[in-house]
């Protein structure tokens, strides 16, 4: 993995190998089931009523209105109450102290050092150059650590991202039934600091602090920004095609009629066209122009007779999967009824 000298950078599931990001992948997978979803649905609808009431207020001014920023600030106050535990009004209270240090961790050249470490490692270890700013990693470290040991103390459970990790960490615990001592998030978290590595977790299948927190940071840095370009990228083709716009209102009055004023989970997964209005929406702008993954053996590509050697990089150029025409007739076209009624 990428080694970056800094001990929650180095724990988050994108950057874990072999058996860790194994681990780790079957305590964080479980979390986004649908059934745990399902269990954090009064933070999304209570979060979107803020974006609502935000828009609302925009519109009554009759003036021009940024909408990706009006979605970052929906986005953050998600991902703080689910990950953080954190309620936030971003969009009104921006300079709340977790809304600015979250902030400070996008704008302080992150995607430029992340790509130096890729390309001179050696030279950013030597002289210690964090990816990101250790100051809004000692931040979120600080903060889970105050909500574990709250609900430790007191037996409180929320259910948020956090919980579910803790919850699934103790599940996968009970069934490896180790009776041994373990410096995992269950038992010895007191007095930890960022420092400290935590090893020889390869035959438990539990968490260290800093993996939990790894994982709640990396929830912060994958969804934020990816998900409000996204809706505000939704909302840029709407207003160019009012028709697709009408034919997505209806869906959603009818389905919210339905439900008695209410959204909930599975109404939300019987929205057909805004399924295909979002799909359509990441055909033309995916989050990430190519996907890698890297060999960890050799592998023989069926009967072709090619095989791909351990440790080679595989590129999936989703960019321009999305943009040929062999695929995806008239690629330059925004059209959700291609993907069905």
């Amino acid at each position: 993995g990428l080694k970056t000298g800094d001990t929650i950078t180095e724990s988050m599931l994108q950057l874990l190998e072999g058996e860790d990001w194994k681990r780790v992948r079957a305590i964080v997978t479980p979390t986004f089931t649908t059934g745990k979803i399902k269990r954090m649905m009064d933070i999304f609808t209570s979060c979107s009523k803020v974006l609502v009431d935000n828009f609302r207020k925009v519109a009554e001014k009759g003036e021009p209105v940024d909408a990706k920023k009006v979605y970052g600030a929906f986005t953050m106050d998600i991902i703080a109450s689910a990950a953080f535990s954190t309620k936030l009004d971003s969009h009104n209270d921006p300079n709340n102290e977790f809304v600015r240090v979250a902030r400070d961790v996008f704008h302080k050249n992150v995607n430029y050092r992340y790509i130096f470490y890729l390309l001179f490692p050696r030279i950013m270890r030597l002289f210690r150059v964090p990816i990101f700013p250790p100051e809004g990693v000692k931040f979120f470290t600080d903060v889970t650590l105050r909500i574990i040991e709250e609900r430790k103390r007191t037996g409180q459970k929320r259910n948020d991202f956090l919980q579910l990790l803790l919850d699934t960490a103790e599940e996968q615990k009970i069934e490896d039934k180790s009776s041994e001592k373990s410096d995992d998030i269950l038992n010895n978290y007191e007095g930890e600091t960022n420092d400290q590595v935590f090893k020889n977790f390869h035959a438990k299948k539990t968490l260290s602090t800093n993996e939990l927190i790894a994982q709640c940071v990396i929830f912060f840095l994958a969804g934020f920004e990816t998900t409000a370009s996204t809706l505000a990228f939704v909302s840029y083709y709407l207003a160019l095609n009012p028709d697709i716009q009408d034919k997505l209102v209806a869906e959603i009055d009818e389905t919210v009629k339905s439900g008695n004023g209410e959204l909930t989970y599975e109404a939300i997964q019987n929205m057909k066209y805004l399924d295909n209005v979002i799909s359509e929406t990441l055909r033309i702008n995916p989050p990430s122009v190519r996907l890698e993954r890297v060999a960890s053996e050799d592998y023989k590509l069926g009967d072709t007779g090619i095989v791909i050697p351990k440790h080679t990089t595989v590129t999936i150029p989703t960019y321009a999967i999305h943009r040929d025409p062999k695929y995806f007739p008239d690629p330059e076209k925004f059209d959700p009824d291609r993907y069905g009624p």
